[in-house]
């Protein structure tokens, strides 16, 4: 063997034996795991994710198995591969879970299962499940109040996966299931991408929702599938985030007991940039809704292309609801408590909330309720359109016998009038608002369809149940239009009219309008 040739076949070796132990590739079972769903393997799991990380990055693979476990971290340039046939499954024992430093959001607590916390080019994949065993930090409601929902313990997992301060970050096709309060929060972070992901929650969990987006740029969200109970995908802005902007959301499945696609409650900082389109959205209380109460400007919104029912058991569901406010100390809703405990924080001081450019496009919806879209007195909702919108009422859901005894933050801030008001559209105190090609096709029986009915309702953020009353399809009789405080308005409705077929189907108070 020739020196040369000797030297190529010890490079070769070389570079075999490193292939062996430095693939890329990492196998947690390698690590001591075993997928019995009975040994914890946190630190199986964790001491394969650190090897990945010490080698400059790689995949760290979990195999078919139930591998139960405690909170993981995710460390930069690695991929957490649940392969299809894997589960990780969150520990029962609230005591296998590290203790963060975060956690200023009631509905955030400071332990998680997996946790990516400055982390850069980091990637959760494959076709298995993520399982937060929700039920281990869920009790029941007294039954005999109502046996459906759920209660949150006072230590609870949540979120499930939490994102924060991370950089280009990848989820993709895994199923997250039961989490034990929010599912996916990405908070703080930049260029993420969320596609093919299931979320699968009990439809009556407490705080169950989907994908939460806190001060994020430049996400998208795509070909998912979620089931949870409270909102499906919310974009916030709390105290402790940046702004949150360019974030486009696209072809979902949804069903959830609360809003589907929201933005809000929590809107200290900005929120613009944000698309939301072509999705389908069932059983749903409200399919979009805008919260801007808390002193942030929400801007730049488009929503376009979507399908839905709101057929909830909450009172009171509407395919849009659009709010405008800032709470006052004691005014109801949780945002006016809070704006006023985080002075020290955030100086909201003489700033108000501003709700402007939002296009709705292409909606279809059935529904009971009525779209609401409403400012305060001393606000207005700037630049709103709405563009071809297609209301098909199975049946009438009266907005007078419960109003007065809801308290939800959702409802706080609107003027009774607004509350109560018969019409398919409720609108207050909008500058420049354009309404365009309404269809409303109203019920054809007297008979409430059976998969509308719900034996009890509450009202969303209290436990109260409320006994609906209707016999009939059609409760109240709805106008097209109610509106107060409109300016520079255009109604375009030419093919639409009130319920019982008569016109005038416009009720209009101190407004400025052209009718086309």
């Amino acid at each position: 063997m020739t020196r040369l040739t000797f030297l190529a076949f010890s490079l070769l070796l070389s570079t075999l034996s490193f292939a062996q132990h430095y693939s890329g590739y990492l196998n947690i079972k390698d690590f001591g795991a075993r997928g019995d769903s009975a040994t914890l393997n946190t630190t199986a799991i964790q001491s394969a994710i650190d090897a990945a990380a010490a080698q400059g990055g790689g995949t760290v693979t979990i195999p078919p198995g139930v591998y139960l476990s405690g909170t993981i971290f995710l460390k930069d340039n690695t991929t957490l591969d649940v392969q299809s046939g894997a589960k990780i499954l969150g520990s029962p024992d609230i005591e296998d879970y590290a203790v963060m430093t975060w956690g200023h959001n009631k509905d955030r607590q400071p332990r998680h299962l997996i946790v990516g916390k400055d982390a850069r080019n980091i990637a959760i994949i494959g076709g298995g499940t993520i399982d937060g065993n929700g039920p281990a930090f869920w009790e029941d409601f007294d039954p005999a109040e109502d046996p459906q929902w759920k209660m949150a313990k006072p230590l609870k997992i949540s979120p499930m996966v939490e994102i924060q301060d991370c950089q280009d970050v990848r989820i993709k096709d895994v199923l997250l299931l039961t989490g034990g309060g929010w599912t996916l929060h990405l908070y703080d972070s930049d260029r993420i991408q969320v596609q093919g992901v299931k979320i699968i929650n009990d439809l009556f969990a407490p705080n169950g929702d989907g994908i939460d987006i806190s001060g994020c740029h430049d996400v998208t969200i795509s070909d998912c599938i979620i089931k949870t109970c409270d909102d499906a995908i919310c974009l916030k802005t709390m105290v402790d985030t940046r702004d949150c902007k360019r974030v486009t959301v696209t072809n979902c499945v949804i069903e959830c007991s609360c809003a589907a696609l929201k933005i809000g409650n929590e809107t200290f900082r900005d929120i613009k940039q944000v698309t939301f389109s072509n999705s389908v959205i069932y059983g749903s209380s409200r399919a979009f809704a805008i919260y801007a109460e808390s002193a942030g400007t929400v801007e730049d919104i488009v929503v376009d292309n979507i399908i839905t029912d709101s057929r909830a058991p909450l009172l009171y569901n509407r395919p849009i609801h659009l709010s405008l406010y800032l709470p006052e100390p004691g005014a109801g809703g949780r945002n006016g408590d809070w704006m006023h405990q985080e002075k020290k924080q955030y100086d909201y001081e003489g700033r108000k909330p501003r709700l402007r450019n939002v296009t709705i496009t292409n909606f279809h919806a059935k529904t009971g309720g009525r779209i609401l879209m409403t400012a305060g007195d001393g606000y207005a909702i700037e630049n709103l359109t709405l563009r071809n919108v297609n209301l098909t009422y199975p049946w009438i859901e009266d907005p007078v016998p419960h109003v007065d005894e809801v308290t939800s933050s959702q409802f706080a801030p609107v003027k009774r009038a607004a509350k109560v008001a018969k019409a398919a559209i409720v609108t207050e105190n909008i500058h420049n608002f354009v309404l365009d090609n309404v269809m409303i096709n109203w019920p054809e029986t007297e008979e409430v369809p059976a998969d509308w009915q719900f034996p009890k309702k509450i009202a969303n953020g209290t436990l109260k149940a409320f006994y609906p009353t209707r016999t009939e399809a059609r409760q109240a009789e709805l106008k097209v239009l109610y509106g107060r405080g409109l300016k520079n308005a255009i109604l375009n409705t030419p093919l639409a009219k009130s319920s019982d077929g008569q016109q005038p189907y416009y009720d209009l108070e101190d407004c400025e309008v052209i009718e086309q």
